[in-house]
């Protein structure tokens, strides 16, 4: 979501409306699930997926026609070869799509869209909320954020009876009560955050990467000429400790906290990890050789830690893909941080 809404502010700023399509509910072989996003430029191309084929090429086609008509569209594609909503394929599977149209003139949609980058950088889950009435007579934009603290942005869209009852609660809940209306909410910010320890030539690739397929990146080194903007400008964050543990200090590091160690060596490895294994974090990842790996593990294991402790770190660290390049490497950690986030949310 936050390739989404930086790209939909670039837009706004350029003055270039757009349509953002939006997969509202999914059955059977459908190529993505609810909740997935895509932009679509007067141009064609696009920002974001619905899953590609015939599905991404149908929604696209729609997008330009809310695009040249500047009002928003429901669509329902089947997956199929025969019926009236039939697309083509052969998947078996259903998915209705919201298309909006987001006016470069509204003010709000950029208010929404600015909110909407800082609630997918944190830990914290907001909600993309989306009521289609029963009437189908849609706005321009049917979505608004619903902030972790309960705070609607953008929910100017709906119409002066909705918006006082919405005014009247907070949260999501009042969402599921309307009526005459069907509410579809997507949380965001979930997708997580990775914390990189070690800024080097891995570190810097992985800021790249993890930042593309939506994890929040914080980079971390006690060196300021490797940790800073002008050399990882994808990092959401950059913390220049005086020792690398320091942050442990200050941040709270949960379920969907992402701990990557590749610092410059073994000492600052094992006082990065003697601290992370000390968190709830959801994932522990540490690069190095097998002969580094058990040096670390025997000295932790003296110190009074448990197997059961070690046996939360991933290391070797990444998958196995034969990785030796930097480029190589964090493509190999990203793919089991991937792995990793799709597992804990199926928990």
């Amino acid at each position: 979501m936050k390739q989404i809404a930086e790209a939909a502010l670039s837009m706004l700023k350029s003055g270039i409306g757009f349509a953002h399509a939006t997969v509202l509910e999914s059955s059977g072989s459908t190529p993505r699930e609810s909740g997935s996003s895509m932009l679509i430029r007067p141009d064609r191309s696009i920002v974001g997926t619905v899953g590609g084929g015939v599905l991404e090429a149908n929604t696209i086609k729609e997008a330009l026609k809310v695009i040249a008509g500047k009002k928003a569209a429901l669509t329902l594609y089947v997956l199929e070869n025969e019926g009236a909503a039939a697309i083509g394929a052969v998947c078996g599977g259903r998915a209705r799509v919201l298309i909006d149209y987001i006016d470069a003139d509204d003010a709000g949609n950029t208010e929404f869209f600015e909110q909407l980058l800082k609630a997918s950088g944190v830990n914290q889950v907001s909600h993309m909320a989306t009521l289609i009435p029963d009437s189908k007579k849609l706005a321009q934009r049917n979505t608004c954020l619903i902030l972790s603290d309960g705070t609607l942005v953008g929910a100017e869209v709906f119409s002066p009876e909705i918006l006082a009852h919405l005014q009247k609660g907070r949260g999501y809940d009042i969402f599921t009560r309307l009526e005459h209306y069907s509410a579809h909410l997507f949380p965001v910010g979930s997708d997580g955050t990775v914390y990189i320890f070690g800024a080097g030539h891995c570190g810097e690739k992985l800021a790249h990467i993890v930042h593309t397929v939506g994890f929040g990146t914080v980079v971390i080194d006690d060196r300021s000429e490797f940790a800073n903007a002008s050399r990882i400008p994808e990092a959401d964050e950059i913390i220049v400790p005086k020792k690398l543990e320091e942050p442990f200090d200050t941040i709270t590091f949960g379920p969907d906290s992402y701990i990557v160690i590749v610092t410059r060596g073994h000492m600052h490895d094992e006082a990065v990890l003697r601290r992370a294994l000390q968190t709830k974090a959801g994932y522990i990842g540490m690069i190095g050789s097998k002969k580094k790996r058990e040096t670390v593990y025997s000295h932790l294991l003296a110190e009074g830690f448990t197997q059961a402790d070690i046996d939360r770190v991933y290391s070797p660290i990444g998958v196995t893909i034969r990785a030796e390049t930097p480029e190589e490497i964090a493509i190999s950690i990203t793919a089991e941080l991937i792995k990793v986030r799709a597992e804990n949310k199926a928990r």
